[in-house]
């Protein structure tokens, strides 16, 4: 069995799979300003009295002129498209409680980094990813059997011969921003993520963190890696309503992208609270993405902000390599365990795990340059391992991959019934605290990251809550 950091020779050496992002000279990387918050054009999500029954809801939206888009089953609430006059019909409705615009969320990757194009295949034996030696190698008995895991995201590629979800059927998966359709992936992010998760320990590709457990594809993102809150809605509705109609049953759902929130918005009176809220009193433990922005907290990001699911940050599994000085200034070798730059911090991250595997300040031709190394797992369309969620474009670094490790993790806790199988949240706090009990290097890491200040700015809260471990 070959493992990855035998990869970067290839990569250093063969400009055609070129996929780090590069920072040269003159280029620093910096935090970025706040997100705005993007709206569904003439979209809005209509919530109503509880108890108002579904044919009530759907009644109002007709006498309004409203179109729906969503009429939910788990939730007293409806999606629709609606202008100004019908608009002001509902709001005037007195079943009516509140109308929020549908806010748009997007896939928790690090925008960015080019690189060449073509297929992204390097190898056809099976590779090892380092998040995934990071936080526990999978092995007889820990490996996720017997868990279903609902990957809430822009689908996954059924073709891939890595992958084996549960098939792209009614009973088994599902299309939120197209009911009826396909759940096969278009945007590549999924398919990243269940590699990570559920890659199979076989011959090629990778080995998932829990490569026994079931997933269960909920596609509520698009191509562009982005998708509406009443999808989003719809997807955590579905799962509610099927969860314990599938085999193996739903037991975690991975949720890798996020927002910020909404003006007038909190993190109660989100729309999407009492579906999260729901899912955590049935003891679905809810796994979610930090976020990359490092100039907000969690509390101003949604779902990470909700106290309901377990938020995740990234930081960097491998040791980085330093042979020359990026800027002209002696910025020191990024160490194992470090915190990303990019991750979005503050009181409510669960706990960290890699979303990025290294930074190494090396010599590329006559620059020094910072290489900063992605995630390795499955590759949309293709049948090898790749760093890029699409081959020819993103670099895959972000706490969406941090995230889907932490999943795989509690797929794992749950098979060896290391917690108990409770509800109303007392389930999922017992994972909360069996992850913060068995983290590694609880109270020294996430490290400072060394590149903080030169390549970053990032907002660190000082509470380092160590790194997730499978047991």
């Amino acid at each position: 069995m070959r493992f990855l950091r035998q990869l970067p020779f290839v990569i250093l050496t063969t400009p055609m799979i070129f996929a780090q992002e590069v920072i040269l000279p003159g280029q620093p990387t910096r935090g970025r300003s706040p997100d705005i918050v993007a709206n569904v054009t003439n979209g809005y999500i209509v919530t109503f009295a509880a108890g108002t029954s579904k044919v009530t809801r759907g009644m109002a939206a007709l006498q309004a002129g409203a179109q729906i888009r969503h009429n939910y089953d788990n939730v007293d609430a409806i999606s629709v498209t609606a202008n100004s006059n019908a608009l002001n019909s509902l709001r005037s409705n007195p079943a009516v409680v509140g109308v929020l615009p549908d806010a748009i969320h997007r896939g928790r990757a690090k925008p960015g980094a080019g690189g060449g194009g073509g297929s992204m295949t390097f190898d056809t034996r099976q590779l090892i990813s380092e998040g995934v030696q990071r936080v526990g190698m999978p092995k007889t008995g820990s490996d996720g059997a017997g868990i279903g895991i609902a990957l809430l995201d822009s689908g996954i590629d059924f073709n891939h011969p890595d992958l084996a979800p549960a098939p792209n059927a009614a009973a088994t998966a599902y299309n939120a921003l197209a009911p009826g359709a396909s759940c096969q992936d278009d945007g590549g992010h999924g398919t990243h993520l269940a590699g990570l998760i559920a890659a199979q320990n076989n011959d090629i590709g990778i080995v998932g963190v829990a490569p026994a457990a079931r997933l269960y594809c909920v596609k509520v993102l698009d191509n562009t890696i982005s998708g509406p809150d009443s999808a989003i809605m719809a997807g955590l509705d579905w799962v509610l309503s099927n969860r314990n109609k599938v085999s193996p049953r739903i037991r975690v759902v991975n949720i890798s992208f996020g927002r910020p929130l909404a003006g007038g918005e909190t993190l109660d009176n989100s729309p999407l609270r009492p579906l999260i809220q729901a899912l955590y009193n049935a003891g679905v433990v809810v796994v979610v993405a930090a976020g990359n922005n490092p100039d907000v907290t969690v509390s101003q990001i949604i779902p990470a902000g909700f106290p309901e699911v377990l938020t995740v940050a990234s930081t960097i599994s491998s040791n980085g390599i330093r042979t020359c000085y990026l800027f002209g200034m002696d910025i020191p070798s990024v160490p194992a365990d470090s915190a990303s730059g990019f991750t979005t911090d503050g009181a409510g991250v669960t706990i960290s795990a890699p979303g990025e595997e290294r930074s190494d300040i090396v010599l590329l031709g006559s620059n020094c340059a910072g290489l900063q190394y992605g995630t390795l797992s499955t590759t949309l369309n293709t049948g090898g391992a790749s760093r890029k969620l699409v081959p020819g474009l993103q670099e895959a670094r972000g706490t969406s991959f941090s995230t889907a490790l932490v999943s795989g993790v509690v797929a794992r806790i749950m098979q060896n019934n290391l917690t108990a199988a409770t509800s109303n949240g007392a389930e999922v706090e017992a994972v909360r605290t069996y992850i913060k009990n068995h983290a590694s290097r609880t109270g020294v890491a996430p490290l400072d990251n060394p590149w903080a200040g030169a390549i970053y700015d990032y907002t660190f809260d000082g509470v380092r809550e160590g790194i997730v471990q499978a047991p």
